[in-house]
């Protein structure tokens, strides 16, 4: 059974004070003297991510290293349990999660992490499992403000027809993710 983790940050450290997208993080650890990232190029190309110390918060798709960077214990660990994910050696993450959202956002980023490893499911299977199949373009909004991804596995979720629908990584990556997942394994993406 997997562990609850999104519902560990209810109630915990509020990041919402930047939209989810933007590449400023500055305000976001106005608590932490310096900021808690680092990045890595993975097959997938460049992640970043971050920290609050304890928690994984955010974890982006990049085009390029972080200038500045700090790690910490949980970072080296996600950082090691994506590299094991991308070797085909890893099919769940065991990582403390914190990422910033609405109430509702949370509920539909929970049910993401109950998508298996190699299986896909769509939007309208996340609504009915939120309760409420006609919120299915609010729940499509709230999985592309993932903010953790990968782990939280939002590339798992496509079109009702099996088309591969809007991603914030790109298409090519989410089709590389889902063919890697389906023991194709993950190739070396180039987006030149």
């Amino acid at each position: 059974m997997k562990k609850n983790y999104i519902n560990n940050f209810i109630g915990a450290n509020d990041y919402s004070d930047k939209q989810i997208g933007s590449n400023n993080y500055s305000t976001r650890f106005q608590n932490h003297s310096t900021r808690l990232q680092i990045s890595h190029h993975f097959k997938i190309g460049y992640l970043h991510l971050f920290s609050d110390g304890t928690n994984i918060i955010r974890v982006d798709f990049a085009d390029e290293e972080l200038k500045e960077q700090h790690s910490c214990d949980i970072l080296e660990t996600a950082k090691q349990q994506l590299h094991e994910y991308f070797a085909n050696t890893r099919q769940t993450f065991d990582l403390p999660l914190l990422p910033s959202g609405t109430e509702f956002q949370k509920k539909i980023w929970e049910i993401l992490l109950q998508i298996e490893f190699s299986e896909t499911k769509s939007y309208e299977w996340v609504s009915l499992q939120y309760g409420n199949k006609k919120a299915i373009r609010a729940v499509g909004q709230a999985i592309g403000k993932n903010p953790i991804a990968i782990i939280v596995p939002c590339h798992r979720v496509i079109g009702k027809n099996s088309a591969l629908t809007g991603f914030a990584g790109g298409i090519p990556r989410k089709r590389q993710l889902l063919a890697g997942e389906a023991n194709k394994g993950f190739l070396e993406l180039s987006f030149e």
